[in-house]
Parts: C-alpha cells; structure tokens; sequence
C-alpha cells in the first residue's frame, strides 16, 4: 500500500526548532508524553489514534520541520517519506537517524503526537529491522505497537515481530528472497511484499526467533519471512486490484476476451475469497465516470475459468468497446452498504508472463520508475522523451534522480503532471499514486533548495501551494487506491491548481 500521502508544511511560527531541538520547550505547554498511546484503536477527541513508526532523515530548523520516512500504518497510511511538526516537542532532542515512535490522528497528516526515540543512532547497512508489536487475532491485523501489550479488543498479548520489505513470486507466494530478481517457478519478475523477519534451524523449523543466534547442533540460524496482513497489492490477473474501505476485502477487475468483466476476490493477506454471500452488478460508464447504461448482475464464472476458490464474479457487457469504462458496486453481504469502484481498460487485460530480459527494456531516461506495489502504468509515454514506454506487473526499474537545477526541476513537475492526467484519462486509477506522489517530492526539492530565488514576499503563497500540491497528492493516493473516479476528480482539480502555482511561483507560467 503500501500502502501512501500528504506532506503538510508549516511555518517556522507555528513550531520553533531550536538548534538541536533541544530549546522547544518554550513553545509548548507541557512536555511530551513518555509514553505513546497504547492502541492503535483508541479514540482521542473522536478520532482514532495510530501507532506510527519511522526513522528521520532531515531536519529543518527554521521551519520547524522534521523529515521521517515512516513504516506502514495500517488504515492511515503506507510507507512513505514525508514532513511533519510535532506537537509538543518539550525537551526532545533528535537528530537524522534516529528511530522514533509516535501516535498519529486520523485526517491528520502533518502532525506526530508524544514522540519519542527508539534508536538515537544512524541505522547500519546490516542492522536489523526494529522489533514491532502485533495481535495475532483475527480483525486486529491492523495493529501495530512499539512496545509490549494486550491487543485491544481480544485482549491477547501482543507478538513481537521484525518488518520488513521482501520480494516474492506473484502467484508462487512460498518464494521469497531480499532482492529484486526472476521467479524461479514461472520465470517472471519478483514483487515486493511487506513481510516478518525471523530466524530459524534448517533441521528445527520450530524455532522461530527475533535475533540471529545458534541453532541445537551449533550451526547459525538462518533468515526466514512470513507474510504479512495488507503486504501484498500487487494484481494477480493483469487487472487493476483496489482495497474496499472496510481495509479487508480487495478486488481485481479484469477486462477478458470477449467482452467480459472478470472480478477476483480476496482478503487482507492476498488470499482468494469465496464470493459466498457477495452480489455485485456493473454498468458502462462514459467519459466522467457517470453510469451511461443499465447495470447488470456479475454472477459466478464458467466452471472451466472458475478455480478451486471459487473467489470469481463476472459479467459479459456485448456492446463495450475499447476503452471500457465500469462502474462497479459490490456488497459483501446482504445488510452491507453497497462500495462503488472505477474500473477502465485501454485493453484486454492480460495476465502476467515471463519477465522482459533487461536487454529489451527501454532507455531509463526521462521514463517513470515502476511503483513498488500497485497496479502500473501502461504505455505511459514519457514526458520528457516522447516515448512509448510499457511496463508489466513486477517490472522494476532504478528511480533516476531528481534534477538539481530550478529549470530542469519545473520540467520534471511538469512531466509529472501530465502523467497523472494521462493515467486519469486513461482511468488506470490504481496507478495514479506514482506520479502524484513524485510531483510532490519535486516540489518539495524546488521549495527547499530554491525557494531563495523567488522574492521573499512571495514565498509564503509558494509554501501554500506546496502544502496544498501534497495534501492532493496523498488523497489521489488514497482515492485510487479505492478505485473510485469520482472522488478523485476534485482532487485532480487542486493538484492541478497547486502544480500551477508552484510553476507561477518561478515564472514559468
């Protein structure tokens, strides 16, 4: 996901950074807590509270900002690089490197609450993931702690486990390795996936410890991962796979020869679905996304497409032609509330094949990288080239880096730009989130680096638009991640709005 996200910016005003952060204090009304909040449940001014976990990378001292990559946060939002203030810093002292734990609010993403540091030390190459606390009940998946505990509605005791990100197999989920690289089964590109890190015996598979050690005969304990819950969006089908607001139930629509909707169920773990119980119905939808035909009822697929888990609705739609454009609604039980998604092919959808030898790949230059776990782009032209370029599911290509001048910086925005309306247009609404987010980061680099090349009185309409251009790019990822188009036009229109700004800002419009 993984999992997403805004970068909310703030005035030096608002939040006082002293050379260390050390002199803070001044500017709050009491000290932080000493403690984070013990359930990623809880309710604080009626709004749920999150565990957040991350490691920071830059300080800014005269905006008061912190910069944290931060791990997953389930029903918030995924790993993602972003700013943030702290809300009451007291005597924290922090420096880039260190590992800090916070509560984070939902509709708030430019805060941390009661922060506090995990490791005040640079990670090294070799170290190993921080140990992270979860439940092992059913429907808490989501939570996540730093320190020991009861899950808060089983009361069970929290696990401890070591996340980490890995690469598997997309249909052969047993093959999992730390690198990029083929599936030794099919022969197609390994996907990320979020996983526990734990060591075992290769005699004893019962042991299954937090920490590299000896096994019973003296041999050394060797790596192994387990799957985790929301660790694996990545399409099955060649299709676009979106997650239902319930953060459970996930789809992938497929657009199969002939004209046939084809819709796979499955849960948070990736794992087919029974459509016991399920109804869903479909309708063309034109241009805008609005419903231009009658809807009809998905109904269980032919035996001879059906698979053991029987997780497959499909519908035959005769008089859609390329591209096709559905609006999809689905219950997933009778009394449920009916969830909408967006779905539009430019072509049949075509389930994935052996990898792409390097050598055929296009230049790297000037292309997107391939996002890490969402559906990609397809025939994307590049902005800065022209060219076509195709990217399959599980393709995986090194992300160049951003431009360092002002001009070669505006360029980039502008290409990243025209990626998300091409993709919008396109309706390939799962992979929206890449170019927003991108467009948000070179944003972030022009204000900066460069913001001492706009007059100083214009510099504050500059940080409006930044944090405006972000605040959009996170809900797009958010909003596609549900595959609902309708929803993501009003925040296309302020990205938009925001990207002009920004361009304005430096004369370039």
């Amino acid at each position: 996901m993984r999992p997403s996200i805004a970068v909310v910016l703030v005035f030096a005003a608002m939040l006082g950074f002293g050379a260390s952060l050390s002199t803070l204090s001044a500017q709050t009304s009491g000290p932080a807590s000493s403690s984070p909040s013990k359930s990623s449940a809880a309710q604080t001014n009626g709004k749920k509270a999150h565990a957040f976990r991350g490691t920071v990378e830059k300080i800014d001292v005269s905006a008061g900002i912190l910069t944290v990559s931060g791990d997953n946060v389930p029903g918030w939002m995924g790993p993602m690089t972003m700013n943030y203030r702290i809300d009451q810093p007291g005597d924290l002292t922090l420096k880039a490197g260190d590992h800090i734990t916070a509560t984070v609010y939902d509709g708030d993403f430019s805060t941390l609450h009661e922060v506090r540091v995990v490791v005040a030390k640079p990670a090294a190459a070799n170290e190993l993931p921080p140990v992270s606390y979860v439940c092992p009940t059913p429907g808490e998946e989501g939570v996540l702690e730093d320190q020991p505990g009861n899950c808060p509605q089983s009361g069970k005791p929290l696990l401890p486990i070591r996340i980490a990100t890995v690469y598997s197999c997309l249909k052969f989920e047993s093959f999992i390795q730390e690198k990029p690289g083929i599936c030794p089964v099919d022969k197609s590109e390994l996907v990320p996936i979020t996983a526990a890190l734990y060591f075992t015996c290769k005699d004893n598979s019962k042991v299954h410890e937090l920490d590299p050690g000896r096994c019973g005969d003296g041999s050394a304990r060797i790596k192994s991962y387990e799957r985790r819950a929301h660790g694996d969006h990545n399409p099955r089908h060649g299709g676009q796979f979106f997650m239902a607001d319930d953060n459970w139930h996930h789809l992938e629509g497929t657009w199969v020869q002939p004209h046939t909707l084809r819709v796979y169920f499955y849960n948070d773990m990736t794992q087919p679905l029974a459509v016991t119980g399920f109804s869903a119905e479909v309708a063309k939808s034109d241009a805008q996304g609005n419903d231009a035909g009658t809807f009809v009822s998905l109904k269980p697929t032919q035996a001879r497409v059906q698979t053991k888990d029987r997780n497959i609705l499909e519908a035959l739609m005769p008089s859609v032609d390329l591209p096709a454009k559905f609006t999809l609604r689905v219950k997933f039980k009778p009394d449920d509330k009916e969830r909408v998604f967006d779905f539009t092919f430019a072509d049949y959808s075509k389930e994935p094949g052996p990898a792409v030898p390097a050598t055929n790949a296009p230049a790297q230059g000037g292309t997107e990288a391939q996002p890490s776990s969402q559906a990609p782009a397809t025939d994307t032209p590049s902005p800065q080239t022209g060219d076509s370029v195709t990217f399959t599911p599980g393709t995986f290509r090194p992300e160049a880096p951003l431009p360092t001048t002002t001009q070669g910086l505006l360029q980039e925005l502008a290409g990243r730009a025209d990626s998300v309306k091409m993709l919008l247009d396109a309706g390939n609404l799962g992979a929206l989130w890449y170019p927003a987010i991108r467009a948000k980061d070179v944003a972030l680099e022009l204000e900066q680096s460069h913001a001492n090349e706009i007059p100083e009185a214009q510099r504050p309409e500059m940080t409006s638009a930044v944090r405006r251009l972000t605040m959009a790019a996170w809900q797009i990822d958010a909003a596609g991640d549900l595959g609902n188009k309708e929803r993501l036009l009003p925040l296309y229109r302020e990205f938009s709005v925001a990207i002009g700004d920004v361009e304005r800002a430096y004369g370039s419009r």
